[in-house]
């Protein structure tokens, strides 16, 4: 009996130790998004290759000529490795179109697999509905849309807005703009990769999701906080450094449209009984800044249309209600003659809901399908930026997950052992 307790005991000592053996210098390649260079992942690539027993890869590839061919220059980069471009340890851990484009590796390489697992992050692995918006003209028409409301109040007023009480040399059509002048967004609308690649639909995501493969998948999807639009676009601004730079600019702007809101109603009520024409003027006024303030009120739900975080719902429910209850036959019955009882009634009602985003993609594509729940990780309080970085966030989720991720078990193929 001491014999075989001591085989067992052995057996499992050589387990762990193969194990860990194999856990150390895992090779991680960091793969950046869209309009990206390698320094997108240079945060925690550096924080991990410092923690964790792992060589890390970071290169940049020209994500403007489609996913195959980024997918391609990623293969071309991990040979570097030599023989190890084919370990079947290697990591890959792709940012949004980067997880596309990783995904696309697994399926381009066949039996000389690159990676033996993947982690994708706030990627679009259903297609991206902001491509289809841009391509549709949605987001140019909704940007055209603010400008005329938030440029209603200012014409009315027949001058020019005090701006510089708001800060950042903002112009009237600096907000509205946003929407569309980022640089982001301009990426975006000047490559044949949004139209052919990343839309719903493409044929490119659906030869990805078509492809079967077994190896181990994570998926890292981000949430951001409302506003989400306001925040993503901050930290577009900011390079990521901030994400709420554009909320305290924006209720800046509010405040202005609904002071002048406010003054013009004023002036409409206390001229309206010695001067009409005057209060008239005064109310027009009103209703233009009116205008601009209930966009900028709006504007998280206009954007939100953008990026297909809204869907309508059909909610059907019963409830009793004490009712009149009419009994027609072969004669004809008085109204007032009725029998009152309790009825069951069933109403239908069309309800808006929204998605959680990461203030570009909705939850539903960020999220893989066909792999198991506890493979799926959430980044909260992070846009579809920031989560690259959120070093200067109060709380550093993604390396909160990341950590997570890597101290599964020691059987678990994402397990890295610390040094």
């Amino acid at each position: 009996m001491k014999t075989i307790y001591k085989h067992i005991v052995f057996l499992i000592f050589l387990f762990i130790s193969i194990t860990k053996l194999s856990a150390q210098d895992r090779n991680v390649v960091w793969v950046h998004g869209f309009g990206d260079d390698k320094s997108s992942w240079e945060h925690y690539e550096a924080i991990f290759t410092q923690e964790r027993q792992i060589n890390s890869l970071r290169e940049t590839y020209n994500t403007y000529k489609g996913i195959d061919y980024a997918a391609y220059k990623v293969i071309n980069s991990v040979n570097v490795l030599g023989s190890d471009a084919t370990n079947p340890r290697n990591i890959a851990v792709g940012h949004s179109m980067g997880g596309l484009m990783i995904r696309d590796v697994d399926r381009l390489t066949g039996t000389s697999k690159r990676f033996g697992g993947l982690i994708t992050v706030a990627t679009p692995n259903y297609g991206a509905p902001i491509a289809n918006s841009l391509i549709a003209g949605s987001v140019v028409n909704a940007a055209a849309n603010a400008c005329n409301k938030l440029g209603a109040g200012p014409i009315a007023q027949l001058f020019s807005l005090p701006w510089n009480i708001i800060g950042n040399n903002i112009s009237t059509n600096y907000i509205c703009k946003l929407f569309i002048e980022n640089n982001f967004i301009q990426d975006l609308q000047n490559t044949s990769t949004t139209k052919n690649d990343l839309r719903v639909g493409s044929s490119t995501i659906n030869k990805i999701n078509s492809h079967n493969t077994t190896i181990p998948r994570i998926s890292i999807w981000a949430q951001e906080n409302s506003p989400v639009h306001w925040r993503m676009l901050s930290s577009e601004r900011s390079e990521g450094a901030n994400d709420t730079e554009l909320i305290s600019t924006v209720n800046n702007v509010r405040g202005v449209y609904n002071f002048y809101y406010t003054y013009n109603i004023t002036r409409s009520i206390n001229t309206s009984w010695w001067n009409p024409l005057l209060s008239a003027m005064y109310l027009y006024r009103a209703n233009r800044w009116k205008k601009g303030r209930d966009w900028i009120d709006n504007s998280e739900s206009v954007w939100n249309s953008l990026i297909k975080t809204t869907r309508v719902e059909t909610h059907t429910y019963s409830h009793w209600e004490y009712r009149c209850v009419y009994y027609w036959g072969d004669r004809v019955i008085d109204p007032n003659d009725c029998e009152w009882k309790w009825v069951l009634v069933t109403t239908t009602q069309y309800v808006t809901v929204n998605y959680p985003s990461d203030g570009l993609l909705p939850e539903y594509t960020q999220k893989l399908k066909g792999i198991p729940g506890g493979n799926i990780y959430r980044v909260l309080g992070a846009n579809h930026l920031e989560v690259r970085d959120m070093s200067n966030c109060p709380r550093d989720n993604t390396k909160i997950k990341f950590n997570e991720i890597w101290t599964r078990p020691y059987w678990d193929f994402f397990h890295t052992e610390k040094r």
